[in-house]
């Protein structure tokens, strides 16, 4: 199962039944690489990325919800993994969190250029 490392059309409704759903950007978010939470495990490193609303103008969707996503990169073999994702409501409360069992989705080589891309060189040079 491979990770969509593109931005998703302007659905409101996050897939809430997916790490991956939630784990994509949508229309008029921003993600913000957490550089408190880089942590290395020998030539991995796990990192979170914050997803939230923009500061485009555009107003944010009812029920609007940002995210926390946690992927483990492999320096060496320049790939990601997602992890986790926690569904933060508006108070700052947890809401839920997603989970990727271990074994079910394959590490990706993130597209030349992308946002996971700068993450994977930021979180490997650290």
């Amino acid at each position: 199962m491979a990770l969509a490392f593109t931005l998703a059309p302007a659905v409101w409704a996050q897939d809430e039944n997916s790490p991956e759903g939630q784990a994509a950007m949508k229309e008029g978010e921003v993600a913000r690489l957490d550089r408190d939470s880089v942590r290395e495990f020998g030539q991995q490193m796990r990192f979170e990325i914050s997803i939230g609303w923009g500061d485009s103008g555009a107003p944010k969707p009812e029920g609007y919800m940002r995210r926390v996503v946690r992927y483990v990169a492999d320096c060496k073999e320049g790939t990601l993994l997602l992890v986790a994702v926690a569904v933060i409501d508006g108070s700052g409360s947890r809401v839920k969190t997603l989970l990727s069992p271990p074994g079910a989705a394959d590490p990706v080589v993130p597209v030349v250029g992308s946002p996971q891309a700068r993450w994977l060189k930021d979180v490997c040079r650290s």
